[in-house]
């Protein structure tokens, strides 16, 4: 069970030309998820510059904008207990996504059970409304992809803020 979340008509309908479910889910839904593996969608706005660093010492900065973030979670607990810790503001820094989340003021999810999450980058960027954020982003071990955090391309409209989650 999943509700609507408004992120903007432009972004729902970007991601379904992308073949995504525009189903979002907040925190409160997570234990409607399946607990199989799979990829997701997460999005989130930052209203303020976030530092990080990646590997080999190279640094990077986002500004304030909204982030599409393509993860997989394969592992104990699947799709449900990772989108859970990406949801929680108490974690030590893992992954460069964990920096993000931390510096979130709104998130978002969608969940694609079964799913990959290089085949839905493919799937967005191809269809010209998104574009890599940062390359090497939430990536470092991909060999496919030149990154997973996404943006909307400038000729894209805006989300509208409050996703009243």
């Amino acid at each position: 069970m999943s509700f609507q979340v408004e992120i903007g008509g432009d972004v729902n309908h970007c991601l379904r030309e992308a073949g995504l479910s525009d189903s979002w889910i907040g925190s409160s839904e997570l234990e409607a998820l399946p607990r199989c593996g799979g990829a997701y969608l997460l999005a989130l706005r930052v209203d303020a510059k976030v530092e990080f660093m990646l590997r080999g010492e190279r640094r990077g900065a986002l500004a304030t904008d909204w982030y599409f973030y393509l993860g997989s979670a394969r592992g104990s607990g699947g799709i449900a207990a990772r989108l859970g810790r990406h949801f929680r503001k108490q974690k030590k820094i893992h992954w460069h996504i964990d920096r993000l989340t931390l510096e979130a003021v709104e998130m978002a999810a969608i969940a694609v059970p079964d799913g990959r999450e290089c085949d839905l980058v493919e799937k967005m960027l191809k269809s010209g409304d998104f574009e890599t954020a940062f390359p090497g982003f939430g990536s470092t071990d991909c060999r496919r992809c030149e990154g997973h955090l996404l943006r909307l391309t400038a000729n894209a409209e805006r989300p509208v803020p409050n996703l009243d989650l």
